[in-house]
Formats: structure tokens, sequence, C-alpha cells
């Protein structure tokens, strides 16, 4: 819509002076060339030295004079086509050479430089620590969720299950909304789109409180009949049938003027084709829990954001970003970019939430592959902001 006037315009004016095939009267092409902007990189320093240069061509010959670039509906200055800023962000920008309008291209401007890899300690190995990702669903007004709450804890507080999973808790249950749940994730945004599939039971998508979901697809679906002993013996089962085959994954997480930057580079351990997920999650969210115990009433491990949105046939899941396939031994790079306010305005629709405190603030990434044609989690670190985790081995 807002590039609407300006085509218009371009139209009347075609309509009016005609351009011929062969470069005649209206700006050097035919009326169906196409302007487009070709940036060298996306992603720059916001430190006003580096930059981007933008490349522009018509019906892919290089321009190089009459272009005027805008940002929304205002033109910038682009000197010598190179864009500088100061201000980290989303830049949207396009061009206009003549009759001829290009679409946008975003660029991203950061604060935070991009973090180095850590060191990997075993280059030839691929013998990698297993962990089981346990996505809990859940909610402060959910009356069984007490009950649920209490063998959970008893089977993470067990020695043996030390370090064998990560726990992300999404808080898609809200019953009474004068008593909001400060970790609430609207409804359609957790438990729809987030379509967590388990092959023994055929759930989809919509998940009944309380509950808890393994290694996405190709795990266990466990409700409120669970007992501590049997939760930790699934764990146990699908860390040792998962071993050999999952992926190591080192992470460098970096968090400052409200930007977090996280590198996060996955080594496979068999050749396959492989998606890469991160959540953001919070520790310390304090919320009265229906029916539970003091303790019950600080909520640690809150899912505020997931970066694994995945389209395919029209469809949509959470299921990572590609990584392509990649051979035994070797590795693959994933750059994740938030800014926590804009996280805040999408996923914090009717204002639940209080402000973030980032030193309670944590990144889950998780590496899923496919196995018997469903996707589950191949492996899955955490670790806080701030700092990094090397590759981990067995």
């Amino acid at each position: 819509m807002k590039f609407a006037s300006l085509l218009a315009a371009a139209v009347m004016l075609v309509s009016c002076t005609g351009t011929s095939d062969d470069g005649g009267e209206g700006g050097g092409g035919s009326v169906n060339a196409v302007l487009k902007i070709e940036p060298d990189k996306t992603l720059f320093q916001s430190d006003g030295v580096d930059y981007v240069t933008l490349k522009v061509t018509l019906d892919g010959v290089a321009v190089e004079d009459d272009v005027v670039f805008y940002q929304g509906k205002n033109p910038i200055t682009v000197k010598d086509f190179k864009f500088f800023t100061t201000s980290a962000g989303d830049y949207e920008i396009w061009a206009s050479h003549g009759i001829y309008v290009s679409d946008p291209v975003t660029l991203r401007a950061i604060s935070v430089p991009i973090p180095e890899t850590p060191k990997d300690s075993k280059p030839s190995s691929t013998e990698f620590k297993s962990r089981v990702m346990c996505m809990q669903f859940t909610g402060t007004a959910c009356g069984y969720c007490s009950q649920f709450m209490s063998r959970l804890k008893d089977a993470f507080d067990k020695e043996s299950l030390k370090d064998e999973y990560v726990k992300a808790s999404i808080h898609n249950y809200q019953y009474v909304a004068s008593n909001p749940d400060a970790a609430f994730l609207q409804w359609e945004w957790a438990s729809q789109n987030l379509k967590v599939t388990d092959l023994s039971t055929g759930k989809i998508g919509k998940v009944t409180n309380p509950s808890i979901i393994m290694d996405y697809a190709y795990g266990y679906y466990l409700y409120n009949s669970i007992s501590s002993t049997e939760f930790e013996s699934y764990i146990h089962e699908m860390n040792e049938n998962k071993e050999d085959e999952a992926c190591g994954i080192a992470v460098n997480a970096k968090l400052a003027d409200g930007q977090v930057v996280a590198k996060v580079t996955v080594k496979a351990a068999v050749d396959g084709s492989y998606r890469v997920g991160a959540m953001l999650l919070e520790d310390g969210i304090s919320g009265k829990q229906i029916n539970g115990e003091e303790w019950m009433n600080t909520h640690d491990g809150c899912v505020r954001h997931i970066d694994a949105r995945y389209k395919s046939d029209g469809k949509e899941s959470y299921y990572g970003h590609s990584l392509g396939t990649v051979e035994a031994g070797k590795t693959a790079d994933y750059i994740f970019i938030w800014n926590l306010d804009d996280i805040k305005d999408a996923n914090d629709p009717n204002n639940y939430w209080d402000e973030f405190v980032e030193e309670n603030l944590r990144i889950a990434v998780f590496v899923t592959s496919v196995k018997d044609d469903a996707y589950y989690i191949n492996n899955a670190v955490q670790t806080k902001l701030n700092t990094s985790i090397p590759f981990e081995y067995r």
C-alpha cells in the first residue's frame, strides 16, 4: 500500500510517454524492465563505519546515475551507494530510477558484534552429549497443573537426570483475564501455530493442560497420570535411542542495547538434512499458581519467544530454519537476532507481561531432523545470555 501512489504515478507516466523495447523515450529500458536493489549483505553493524553497498540494476544492467533511495515514504541520502547508520534496527529500503520502482530490501543494523563460535575441543570427534527437549504446556490458572508440577519437580530434581534435558514452559492456559498469567502467550501462537505432533497419540497442535511433550513429533505425549519415575525412564530411553546421531550444538549469545545476537554452530554426527530453532526463556516470573504450594508461584524456563517458523505447502510449523544438508563432522552456522521490544509486542498482545529481567534471560537452541517420516529434536542445549557453550562430547 505504501508504494501505491508512486507506482500509480509511474504507470500514468508510462501510459503518457511510452517506452520502446529498444530503449527509446522514458528512461532507457522497456516498459516491463525490472529495477532491483542488490545489497552485498543484509546484516551490518550500526557503528557509522560498517556499511551495505547497494547495487541497482535495470534488467540486470547496473544503474549508477539518477537513483533515489527511500525508507518508507521518505527519500534518504545514500552517498556512493553505501548505506550507513548509527541506530540499530531493520531498514526497509527501495529505489526509483526514472519511471521504475524497485521492490524493497530489508537491511538489519545491529549494535552487538556477531559473536565467535566457541573453540571445538575435539575437532575430529562426533560423539556428542545428547539431551531431550521437554515442552511443558501449563498456566497459573490451570487447576490440575499443580499436581503435575510436583511430579515433574520430583523427576527433574533427581541426580540421574542432571544435564539430561532442556525444559521450556509454555503458558498457554489463561482462564481469568482479570488475574492474568505474567508468562501467558496468546492461545493461537502457543497452541495452534506451534504445531507439536506426537506419533503415538496423533495429537496435533491444540494441547490439553496439564501436559508435557518431549522432542516434538518423535517422542512422548504425557498427561497428568505420569509418575516421576516413569518420566525419568522416558528421558533416559530417548537419550539412549538418539545419542549416536545427535548433533553437536555450540552457542555464543550476546545481549546489549535490548538486542540478542546468538551465533549457533551445528556439527553433524551423521550425514543429514537439519533445521535449527531457538527459544528465549525467562526465569523468576512471579504468578500465583492455583491450588499450588508456595514454590510453584515462581515460574522458571518460561517461553517468551520461539524463532523456528517453517512454512511448507502453505502450512506453518516450528521445526526450525533450514541448515541444508550437513555431512558428518562438518558444521553449519545460523545467526539469531532479536529485539526484546519487538518480542514483547508480538507475543504479549494483552500486555500481561512485566518488563524483561535481563539477568534472568537465557536461550535454548534445538536442532531437528527427520526420522520415520516425522521431525524430532535431534539435540538441544541452553545457556545464559552473554555466555557461550562449546560442543559437548560424551
